[in-house]
């Protein structure tokens, strides 16, 4: 930590070893209190955050299927670290990793304001309603895109050489290259803050950008392969921002909420306490910019370039919401007549976009922090670090408990193992269809809450699961269906003409979850049979 942030910019008063510490103190602490209660090294099976014990090996070096794209490269990466840490401890690891370098990197960035300063930022970063809603989700990778923003800010704007500074910039950027969504947010951002140097030049800009370009080619080629798949157009409808504050999507959004899920948001949104720390963060940040544009009348170059440092912090901190609020509701129908060109479904989601405006809020809270170390002290800076992070544990008091609750350790089912085995044991790569055909699993041996399907990451085959996902917003349900199957087989019709058309061989039936199964089972044969599972071999389905 210490090594990136010396090659940040030259130091300025406050700088020095103190605000680092401060930074690293703050972050490792709120990370353990808002993992406190995610212990144990079992899978966790948040929604899309799914992990199986024993992963099967990938059936080629780049997927091939749309679904399969979508947890690319993680799944690979996952599968391959199996053999040395356990899938539920790689999922803790993740948990950390996510917080921690979001918190650590966010104070690095304001060192130069000094340890308070450093201190606010690191646990505003990490404790907020945004990162909340994210692991609610079961979006802990995606935040690792979000964690490495400010590391590939310091970085790209340090004084290194340029080879030395493009090498550090790939080290930071492989956490958020995980997934497609973190590999193309990085890139942006390593763009945009070359571009914000003073000494910037169009080549060095274009060098950057084919650097950025290179931590996404492993899902870019496999989409490149797949071929242009279009996404559903009523996905930008479901994955629209959702009012959570009682204030408007425009507000919850630029507090960090408004997750489209209602099952992600927590209870404590529409608290009045919670809904008053986040205006009171909002409103340190607004005085932040003030104090900025105040600083910067007078005559002269630098009143020019305070004001532009202003504009720009003003920008950064309601852009996000704003692009987000309008996509959500008067842009809609442009984002949905989007959705068939390749990639655009990556920004469908308007929730995961607010990322940047979180990390400017937690920037210009240190910023006021700054101010009151340099009017009051050391003793005024001290009790703005406590009073910002009072407000942020205020925002969201109950991000730990539902940590606890949604995170705890599973215990997959005895026959959980022997159901897969009955599938590699199949004398040729099975092709899987998974019953019932449902997207998300809830069976009673899991509890809440519904999680994806795992089984594509257990089998060493095909599998196939539903992508029809039903989101309830308030004028109605919204299915969205990226790869649909043209089947009726979510009411229990899996004729054996279905299969054929599929290639399917075999037919795994969760028996303790939501959904219908099979209606007739002409010709299929049994070869496994559990309290939880049923695996039926149906090559000879009539």
């Amino acid at each position: 930590m210490a090594r990136v942030s010396s090659v940040a910019e030259p130091p300025a008063a406050g700088s020095g070893r103190a605000p680092v510490a401060a930074a690293v103190v703050s972050a490792t602490l709120a990370t353990a209190v808002v993992l406190s209660g995610v212990t144990g090294t079992g899978q966790r099976l948040v929604r899309d955050f799914v992990a199986v014990p024993e992963p099967a090996a990938p059936l080629s070096l780049l997927p091939t299927t749309a679904s399969a794209l979508r947890a690319w490269p993680l799944d690979a990466v996952s599968w391959v670290a199996s053999g040395v840490v356990p899938t539920g401890v790689q999922q803790q690891l993740i948990l950390v990793a996510a917080l921690a370098l979001a918190g650590v990197g966010t104070g690095l960035l304001v060192r130069h304001a000094g340890a308070a300063a450093a201190a606010a930022a690191a646990w505003v970063a990490i404790w907020n309603p945004y990162v909340t809603e994210r692991l609610l989700l079961g979006h802990g990778p995606t935040l690792l895109g979000y964690a490495c923003l400010p590391w590939i800010v310091i970085v790209v704007r340090s004084s290194l050489r340029t080879r030395q500074r493009h090498l550090l910039l790939v080290v930071v950027a492989i956490p958020a290259s995980l997934t497609p969504w973190g590999g193309v947010v990085a890139a942006v951002t390593a763009v945009l803050a070359d571009l914000s140097r003073g000494d910037r030049t169009l080549a060095r800009s274009a060098a950057v950008a084919a650097v950025a370009s290179a931590w996404c080619l492993p899902w870019v080629l496999p989409a490149v392969l797949v071929g242009g798949v279009g996404a559903d157009p009523d996905g930008p409808a479901a994955f629209a921002l959702a009012d959570d504050s009682g204030l408007g999507t425009w507000f919850s959004a630029l507090m960090g909420g408004g997750v489209w899920a209602a099952g992600a948001q927590p209870l404590s949104r529409s608290d009045p306490v919670a809904l008053a720390a986040s205006l009171g963060l909002l409103g340190c940040a607004v005085a932040a910019v003030l104090g900025l544009a105040v600083a910067a009348t007078g005559p002269g170059e630098f009143s020019r370039r305070g004001a532009a440092v202003a504009g720009l912090a003003l920008l950064l901190l309601v852009g996000p919401a704003t692009v987000a609020w309008w996509a959500s509701g008067p842009g809609l129908e442009v984002m949905s007549a989007l959705q068939q060109v390749p990639g655009v479904a990556l920004f469908r989601d308007q929730h995961r976009m607010l990322a940047p405006g979180i990390l400017a809020l937690a920037v210009l809270v240190a910023v006021a922090v700054a101010w009151l170390a340099r009017h009051g002290g050391r003793t005024a800076s001290a009790l703005g670090c406590v009073l910002v992070a009072a407000l942020s544990v205020a925002s969201v008091p109950d991000l730990p408990s539902r940590m606890r609750a949604d995170y705890r350790p599973v215990t997959y089912p005895a026959d959980w193992a022997d159901a897969v085995r009955s599938l590699d044991a199949a004398p040729a790569t099975p092709t899987v269809l998974s019953l019932p055909w449902q997207p998300l699993r809830l069976p009673g041996w899991a509890g809440e809450p519904p999680f994806l399907d795992p089984l594509p990451r257990a089998v060493s085959g095909t599998v196939l699961t539903s992508t029809a996902l039903t989101v309830q917003r308030p004028a109605g349900s919204v299915v969205v269906d990226d790869a649909p199957v043209g089947e009726d087989w979510a009411s229990g019709s899996v004729t054996a003409a279905s299969l054929r058309r599929h290639g399917v061989t075999h037919v795994v039936e969760w028996l303790d979850t939501p959904g219908s199964l099979a209606s007739r089972r002409d010709g299929w044969r049994l070869v496994h049979s559990g309290p939880s599972f049923t695996v039926w071999d149906v090559s000879g389905a009539q």
